[in-house]
């Protein structure tokens, strides 16, 4: 537990940097749309801000990863470390994810004061903030496991002077295999009409926010939709199994 503390701590302290940045970036973004909003007197400017700086978040989470990962290729610190490959990248993972929550409870804030500057908000989407802040994390999850999976498959390739210059083409057929496969797999009808009967739950369709020369709106369509969790459970299961992978390739002490 000590060791992990210690990795803990030295990713954090090596991916700070990074991080201020980007919540600066986004400090200064909202500010560019609040300005707006005070300049041409559009209360709902700065709500258009803060809802675009969430949907920027759908890919915080693989690329303060990548980054983390690419700055531990200049230290090559697992042919050295007694630690195991679960340990160094559960690290990553978890600083990653720390800051991902950070990040989004910032945008939620903004997008609290944003709303609450308007003049008539007819609804507050507390539960569809909610909603997109679980589906930011659960995207950001999946594509930060696929994208570790990829850099210790690549890597584990270097090994292999036969293969070391197409080790891109190898990448990207593999993912073009597996999503061919699963695409081809759930349009069978058998399996169609299962996935979309099992497990559902019903969401409302969405939230809606407009902005226009009559002034801002916003509400809650009352249509529902159903949600199969199947696809869910799945994407689960996969990360699960690439995540296992790549730390018993991490721990064959791969070279970058």
């Amino acid at each position: 537990m000590k060791a992990f503390k210690g990795l803990l701590w030295k990713d954090f302290h090596t991916s700070k940097v990074w991080f201020i940045g980007w919540l600066a970036i986004i400090l200064v973004v909202y500010s560019l749309g609040f300005g707006a909003g005070e300049y041409f007197d559009e209360k709902g400017i700065p709500v258009g801000f803060a809802i675009m700086l969430g949907v920027f978040h759908f890919a915080f989470l693989p690329v303060i990863v990548y980054s983390m990962l690419r700055l531990e290729g200049k230290t090559q610190l697992w042919l050295h470390t007694p630690l195991s490959g679960f340990t160094l990248l559960s690290s990553k993972l978890l600083v990653a994810l720390v800051y991902l929550i950070i990040s989004l409870l910032l945008v939620d804030l903004l997008g609290f004061i944003s709303f609450s500057r308007l003049p008539d908000i007819g609804y507050w989407p507390v539960k569809e903030g909610v909603y997109f802040n679980i589906g930011v994390l659960l995207l950001g999850l999946n594509m930060s496991g696929w994208l570790i999976f990829f850099w210790t498959v690549y890597h584990s390739m270097g090994k292999f002077p036969a293969i070391k210059n197409i080790r891109w083409l190898i990448l990207a057929g593999l993912w073009i295999l597996y999503t061919s496969v699963t695409t081809f797999v759930t349009s069978l009808k058998p399996v169609e009409n299962f996935v979309n009967n099992t497990w559902v739950v019903d969401l409302p369709d969405s939230f809606f926010f407009t902005i226009g020369s009559g002034g801002e709106d916003s509400g809650f369509n009352i249509d529902i939709i159903p949600l199969p969790l199947l696809p869910f459970i799945w994407e689960g299961v996969m990360w699960l199994v690439l995540f296992i992978i790549s730390c018993r390739l991490l721990d064959r002490r791969i070279e970058v």
